[in-house]
């Protein structure tokens, strides 16, 4: 990759504190694969990209380290830490609970066909991102329809945690569509099983269809060593 110089620091959010702007920068080109796990980088890095003193790296790091993110080594610099098979595992089956229950209350309500026909109209915008060979879209789209059905369900709480694991999901789902842009067809197939079980009213279903899909997409980076 080649590095980062002063001229293409991106602009200070009004109001964002520097230690503020080091967390999304750094966050978000881990989400976006432009630092990947087992890469070092330094408090040196990131203060001369962004023009900040290394005061708020530091403190930018120290949050990125509480979330999980990445492993400070003193006078080495900050690791970004892998997706390990473990974590992925933990992401999946909360996915999978949480998401079963939210079409069981939405079955309950009596209210999967406004539900099928809302995740409908996800899944045709995530069909053209994927035709469009627009990845961001079709990663976006991705985790908007599984969000979607979670928020239909009416519980706050449980939607509040859900959206607590987007950033990991969206990690994840980049990776598993990253490494074989095939798999987004496999991702759509299994986002039009899911549309039917809803649209059947069959919790049990979803759940099936739901867990097949999830180890699926995921089932390479579920098998690392």
């Amino acid at each position: 990759k080649a590095p980062m110089t002063a001229q293409t620091a991106p602009a200070r959010p009004t109001g964002a504190s520097a230690a503020d702007l080091v967390y999304q920068h750094v966050k978000t080109r881990i989400l976006e694969h432009d630092l990947e796990g087992g890469e070092l980088i330094s408090e040196g890095e990131i203060a001369a990209a962004l023009e900040v003193s290394r005061t708020p790296v530091r403190e930018g790091f120290i949050r990125l380290q509480t979330e999980g993110w990445m492993t400070l080594y003193p006078k080495r610099g900050a690791l970004i830490r892998q997706v390990g098979p473990h974590e992925i595992r933990d992401v999946v089956q909360a996915r999978i609970m949480v998401e079963s229950h939210a079409v069981r209350q939405i079955v309950t309500a009596e209210e999967q066909e406004q539900v099928a026909a809302e995740l409908a109209e996800i899944l045709d915008r995530q069909d053209a991102a994927r035709r469009a060979e627009d990845h961001d879209d079709f990663v976006a789209t991705d985790a908007q329809f599984h969000q979607h059905l979670v928020a239909s369900a009416g519980n706050q709480l449980i939607t509040t945690f859900y959206l607590s694991l987007a950033d990991r999901q969206r990690r994840m789902s980049a990776r598993a569509v990253w490494r074989d842009d095939r798999r987004s067809a496999t991702v759509l197939a299994g986002h039009r099983n899911l549309l039917d079980a809803v649209r059947a009213g069959d919790p049990g279903a979803f759940e099936t269809a739901l867990t097949e899909h999830l180890t699926t997409v995921h089932e390479r980076l579920l098998g690392a060593p």
